[in-house]
């Protein structure tokens, strides 16, 4: 199965097959193409970074709202990383956390803790980092208009580097056989 097939909104931690195979390959694919891949590595760090510098107006904010809820929107299929993320976490050297078998879809995610989630801000999926709630979209809007203008700012910023990152990645893999 070439890589190339596999990546694409379909792949599924649910098919374990498609999944390890996704996974195999992509390591394989970044082992081999490691020169190649050093643009992608820089961009996804800069994301990353990106990411890292929101971090304490996500506290903030996810303090004051969270902790508070009634209805968990933190739920397990959102803790899956889609094929997006696995590139962008190849690109920095890590890859997807261990999921447990046998947690439903709609239970609460199984990387939240009572302190809030278990893996770093940035190398969450990206559902994860970027879904706001009501309640929590509410909260950040009647803030203060300063750190929220710098945030959307920053947020539209690692959009289009992900976005500048995903297409060097394809641009990679198209031209390269695996």
């Amino acid at each position: 199965m070439m890589l190339l097939n596999l990546l694409n909104y379909d792949l599924s931690w649910h098919d374990r097959e498609r999944w390890n195979a996704a996974i195999c390959l992509m390591g394989r694919f970044f082992e081999e193409h490691r020169e190649d891949l050093a643009p992608v590595k820089d961009k996804a760090r800069i994301v990353k970074y990106g990411i890292d510098e929101v971090d304490m107006f996500f506290q903030r904010n996810t303090a004051v709202v969270c902790p508070y809820c009634e209805n968990v929107c933190c739920i397990n299929k959102h803790g899956y990383y889609d094929y997006e993320d696995l590139i962008y976490i190849f690109s920095l050297g890590a890859g997807p956390p261990r999921y447990k078998e046998g947690v439903l879809d709609t239970d609460p995610c199984q990387f939240i803790s009572g302190r809030g989630c278990t893996i770093e801000r940035s190398v969450r999926p990206f559902r994860c980092n970027w879904h706001f709630c009501n309640a929590l979209l509410k909260h950040i809007e009647e803030g203060p208009a300063k750190p929220y203008r710098a945030f959307v700012k920053r947020f539209e910023e690692v959009m289009d580097l992900r976005s500048d990152m995903l297409a060097e990645f394809f641009k990679i893999l198209t031209s390269a056989t695996i």
